[in-house]
């Protein structure tokens, strides 16, 4: 029986030695949650980054300002949020914001209103971008549909109407507070974006596999070096839209501090990195984030006894690294 998805958004009291502490004794699947918000992520990225013309500052940009300015569903009121607030939600400096907002607002993708900056009702109607919306919805429908197959425990389902935004909102929200507990271990988002998409490319091997992404489903379990796939930064850049020469700096950021080790067939998350105690707790305070925000499309109706049925499209094929 896995341990249950914790509502809260905090680690467990006592802050992160506690953290630390249940990670050992409760041993929640946190490696297992994290390589399916890994491959969630990395799906929505590679497609949202090249709608940008691969700008990942942009495209992280106009999400946070779309979920900001999107009402839930039965709320009729939309509100913006301030380049102030754009910049200290993504640890931005102010000018490089308000740079961004500009180009935004030139392009028709975001409005100027009386609560802030807005996403454009007619840019989320553009078909690249409704592409992305919807394909951000059905990742976070598979997230819950693996999670469920891997025998995590779900909440209850709530018998009321149920509508794509909320899910939607909570993909975002599911990557907004992958960045914010992540803050300490990756100085810059770009850094976790890469580091979650080598993840993603390592574990394709069993992160699907009924048995094997049991048995390595939490961190006392070290996958062997014969599962892992390692992966080259240029496909790692070509996935996602970014230039190579780009994606390789942020790349020598992980391997300097061991995050990530070379090779002799390309890059691999260090699994030694990973079972620090500090990133055990960060990993354990996702998990938890996980649970509170289930518990958030619960109460909206998402059909937990049957995740499927939320599907938009269907299923997302998983990311292709050519």
């Amino acid at each position: 029986m896995q341990p249950a998805l914790s509502d809260r958004s905090d680690p467990p009291p006592g802050g992160l030695d506690h953290a630390r502490r249940d990670a050992s004794l409760a041993l929640a699947p946190i490696r297992l949650a994290t390589r399916f918000l890994a491959e969630m992520q990395t799906s929505i990225l590679c497609a949202g980054i090249a709608v940008f013309g691969g700008n990942l500052d942009r495209f992280a940009i106009f999400t946070l300002i779309m979920r900001q300015s999107v009402a839930p569903p039965g709320d009729p009121r939309a509100v913006g949020i301030s380049i102030n607030g754009l910049a200290q939600s993504l640890s931005y400096p102010f000018e490089s914001m308000r740079r961004h907002v500009n180009a935004l607002l030139a392009a028709g993708l975001c409005v100027r209103g009386p609560g802030g900056i807005a996403a454009a009702p007619d840019a989320l109607q553009q078909p690249a971008l409704a592409d992305v919306i919807l394909l951000s919805h059905d990742c976070f429908v598979r997230l819950v549909e693996d999670l469920k197959r891997f025998d995590v425990p779900m909440p209850e389902h709530r018998d009321v109407p149920y509508d794509f935004m909320t899910g939607i909102n909570a993909a975002i929200d599911l990557m907004l507070a992958v960045a914010d507990s992540n803050a300490q271990a990756h100085a810059d988002w770009a850094e976790l974006v890469l580091f979650s998409a080598i993840l993603c490319a390592n574990t394709k091997l069993y992160i699907h596999d009924p048995v094997l992404g049991r048995r390595y489903a939490d961190q006392t379990a070290i996958p062997p070096r014969e599962l892992l796939l390692p992966i080259s930064m240029r496909r790692v850049a070509l996935a996602l839209s970014m230039p190579v020469s780009t994606a390789q700096r942020w790349a020598s950021h992980l391997q300097r501090d061991g995050r990530v080790v070379r090779t002799r067939g390309g890059l691999l998350v260090s699994e030694e990195w990973l079972n620090r105690p500090q990133n055990v707790a960060i990993s354990t305070q996702s998990y938890h984030n996980i649970g509170r925000i289930l518990h958030r499309v619960a109460s909206q109706g998402f059909p937990f006894e049957e995740p499927v049925r939320a599907y938009a499209r269907g299923r997302p094929p998983s990311v292709a690294f050519a």
